[in-house]
C-alpha cells in the first residue's frame, strides 16, 4: 500500500522538484485561489443566504465545493505560503542594505532565502553583491555565470535622438518589472516583482469590478427577487438597519473606493521607458 502511494505521489513529486524556481509563485497562486473559493462559499451560502435563494440554485453546489476543498486546501497552504512570505521579506530586506559588512554578516539567512524563493531573486542577490563587491559562491557561483547581461550601446558618434538605457522592465503588463507604483515607491524593491505586480493586478481589478457591478447592476436581492439591490457601503458603515437601494446607486464610500482600486489597477502598468538624451 505504501508502495503504490509511493507511486502515485512520484510523478508529483518529480514536476514539483523540477519547478523549483517557481514555488513562491505556485504557492502564492494556489492560496490566492483557495482562499477566494473559500470567502465565497462563506459569504454566498451564509451572508447572501444563496442557498435559499431558488433564481442561484445553480450556483449552490458550486459554493459548497469551493467551501469545503478551498477550505481544506488554505488549511494546508496558507502556513506554507507565509514560511514564503517571511524568506521573501529577509530577502528584501538585505538588498535594501548599503553595507558591505552588514551584507556579508546576514549573507547565510540572504541566500537561504533567494534559493528558496527562486532564480529572480537569485539574481536580485547577485546583483547585490556585485554592486557590493562581494563573490557568490556555491549555487549562486552558477547562477552568476549563467546570467544574461543585455547592454544597449550609446553610438556617441551618431546623433539619432534620445536612445534607451538598459532596464530590467520586460515587455508586457504582467510580466513588468518598472510599474508607475514602484516608480512612485523606489524604495519598496517588492514592487519590482512582477509575481507581486501580477497579485496587485488581480485585487485591485476584482476590487474594482465588484465594485462597479454593484453601484451599476447591485449584488444584493431582496425577498427572494433577483439580485438588483445596490450595498449602500455608507449606510452600512455608519450602521444604518437598512443598507440596500434600488440599483444603479452610487454612495459616496462606493465611489471613493472605486476611484482608488482603478487608480492602483492604473498604476500596475508598465512605466514609459527612461530615454537619455544623445550629445552633439
Amino acid at each position: 500500500m505504501a508502495r503504490s502511494r509511493r507511486s502515485l505521489l512520484g510523478p508529483f513529486r518529480r514536476w514539483w522538484e523540477s519547478k523549483s524556481d517557481s514555488h513562491f509563485q505556485i504557492i502564492t497562486y494556489i492560496t490566492i485561489l483557495s482562499v477566494a473559493a473559500t470567502l465565497w462559499g462563506i459569504i454566498f451560502l451564509f451572508i447572501l443566504n444563496g442557498a435559499s435563494d431558488p433564481t442561484k440554485s445553480e450556483y449552490v453546489s458550486w459554493s459548497w465545493f469551493g467551501l469545503i476543498f478551498g477550505g481544506l486546501i488554505a488549511f494546508y497552504i496558507v502556513p506554507e505560503f507565509f514560511v514564503y512570505l517571511s524568506q521573501k521579506s529577509i530577502l528584501d530586506d538585505i538588498l535594501t542594505l548599503d553595507s558591505r559588512p552588514e551584507v556579508i554578516r546576514r549573507r547565510g539567512e540572504a541566500e537561504e532565502a533567494a534559493l528558496m524563493l527562486g532564480l529572480v531573486y537569485q539574481e536580485n542577490l547577485i546583483s547585490l553583491y556585485e554592486r557590493l563587491g562581494i563573490k557568490p559562491t556555491g549555487r549562486l557561483k552558477q547562477v552568476s555565470k549563467s546570467r544574461k547581461k543585455i547592454v544597449i550601446p550609446l553610438d556617441e558618434s551618431t546623433d539619432d535622438g534620445p536612445q534607451p538605457i538598459a532596464t530590467e522592465n520586460s515587455s508586457g503588463w504582467f510580466n513588468t518589472r518598472e510599474s508607475h507604483l514602484s516608480r512612485i515607491l523606489p524604495g519598496a524593491i517588492g514592487l519590482r516583482d512582477p509575481m507581486l505586480n501580477r497579485l496587485i493586478i488581480a485585487i485591485s481589478g476584482i476590487s474594482s469590478v465588484s465594485l462597479l457591478y454593484n453601484m451599476i447592476f447591485g449584488l444584493a436581492a431582496m425577498n427572494g427577487e433577483t439580485r438588483e439591490y445596490t450595498v449602500d457601503l455608507t449606510l452600512w458603515l455608519s450602521g444604518e438597519d437598512s443598507i440596500h437601494s434600488l440599483s444603479p446607486h452610487f454612495d459616496g464610500v462606493s465611489i471613493i473606493l472605486t476611484a482608488s482600486a482603478l487608480t492602483l489597477l492604473y498604476l500596475t502598468t508598465p512605466a514609459p521607458e527612461i530615454t537619455i538624451q544623445g550629445e552633439d
